[in-house]
């Protein structure tokens, strides 16, 4: 008896999912710019020995416009947690940047 209520429940289960509406699309990640990973400074040329503009804070978006060597030209998305202003440009160590993902609909 107890099996044939557990196939009775488990069937009914199955029927319920069948009927549900279709999920909405998914959202996809597609790349979407550069984040810093950690502190790290923004330089006015592509060296550790030319001066600092200021330190990028982890997450501070950024967009990046060239690069020579191990090194990126970048330019602020957005107001730095260090309080740099968007649109300041520099220089930065590639190694220091991570691709962002963002979510894009589907379909």
């Amino acid at each position: 008896m107890k099996t044939t209520t557990m196939l009775g429940v488990a069937l009914t289960a199955v029927f319920l999912a069948a009927l549900a509406p279709a999920p909405a699309s998914p959202e996809r990640l597609e790349p979407c710019g550069y984040q810093a990973d950690g502190p790290v400074h923004l330089r006015t040329g592509p060296s550790a020995s030319r001066r600092s503009l200021g330190v990028l804070g982890p997450g501070d978006r950024v967009t990046v416009q060239r690069e020579a060597g191990d090194w990126y030209r970048i330019s602020l998305d957005a107001r730095s947690g260090s309080g740099l202003r968007p649109g300041t440009e520099g220089w930065t160590v590639k190694r220091h940047l991570a691709p962002r993902a963002c979510a894009r609909p589907s379909g």
